[in-house]
């Protein structure tokens, strides 16, 4: 019995050596339309920012079923926990796309002032998972009326 278990753990440990090194892709977190995001974003320096936001952006297209939904979200619920330190969150908005969402920016504000900031090299992306599907009719004619 104890010869297993070592050979298991052997196994095991030699899966993760060859796994190492290897550009793995990250798991993306599901989640529904309504569900609450929480990140913490930190910055350098003890920034007097009046409120921290985040962007998310659909990667691809929206699907044939689902249109008029949208490509892009947005939160930004802010609490400073400390100096340059910021916890940010928000509800998925109901008319996000299904799909894969990552994080493009995040955003900073003091008084009528904010900075964006490019967000793309933190690779962070979520699913959203929204079964919506809508079936508009096409266009039949737009015709003026006097």
């Amino acid at each position: 019995m104890p010869t297993k278990l070592v050979v298991g753990v052997f196994i095991l440990f030699s899966a993760l050596l060859s796994a190492r090194g290897q550009d793995l892709k990250a798991v993306s977190q599901h989640y529904k339309p309504g569900d609450t995001l929480r990140y913490r974003v930190e910055f350098e320096g003890d920034p007097r920012f009046d409120s921290v936001g985040m962007g998310f952006y659909l990667q691809g297209n929206v699907a044939p079923d689902q249109p008029g939904l949208t490509t892009y979200f947005s939160i930004g619920h802010t609490v400073k926990v400390r100096a340059g330190v910021f916890d940010v969150d928000g509800v998925i908005s109901s008319s996000a796309a299904n799909g894969t969402f990552e994080v493009r920016w995040v955003s900073a504000a003091v008084g009528p002032a904010s900075k964006q900031y490019d967000a793309n090299n933190f690779h962070i992306t979520i699913q959203v998972d929204n079964d919506a599907k809508y079936n508009f009719p096409p266009l039949k004619s737009v015709t003026p009326q006097r």
